[in-house]
């Protein structure tokens, strides 16, 4: 009779896969977005917003609104941006022109007196924005008295 000789196999190389680089890789990237997380918006400032009992969220889009600050000290800013009043309505002419859809909401701190948020109104209507809000920060119970 015949024998069969059968071939003996090799043993195969294991396959490793080495992950220290992508526990690198994922350690970086974690690294980087809580960094990145944490930071606050350059030139936010901290306004003191009259509160208002009866105020309520803006409704609407928010994409479509530039806000207008003014603080107690005389400073304009535009989105963040710092410019003078003269320059105010020209401004506010050219972001409607880019987005006739805008809205404009103006943020004065509590001690910027009434006549100066009157002529921000004047200005940002002669700009051509048929409607204005006024920010302010909403209070939890009604107010005794004006």
């Amino acid at each position: 009779m015949s024998e069969i000789i059968f071939r003996t196999r090799k043993r195969d190389k294991q396959v490793t896969l080495n992950v220290t680089s992508l526990i690198d890789v994922l350690f970086l990237l974690l690294i980087f977005f809580m960094l990145t997380g944490t930071f606050k918006r350059v030139g936010e400032l901290e306004l003191q917003l009259p509160d208002s009992s009866t105020s309520a969220p803006a409704a609407g889009d928010q994409t479509h609104q530039v806000e207008l600050i003014v603080t107690e000290d005389g400073m304009l800013r535009l989105d963040g941006e710092g410019l003078e009043l003269r320059d105010l309505k020209s401004k506010l002419q050219a972001v409607l022109s880019q987005d006739p859809e805008t809205r404009v909401m103006i943020k004065a701190e509590g001690g910027v007196e009434h006549g100066d948020v009157v002529g921000l109104l004047d200005i940002v209507r002669e700009a051509g924005f048929p409607g204005v809000g006024i920010g302010t920060h909403i209070r939890d119970t009604p107010a005794e008295g004006p």
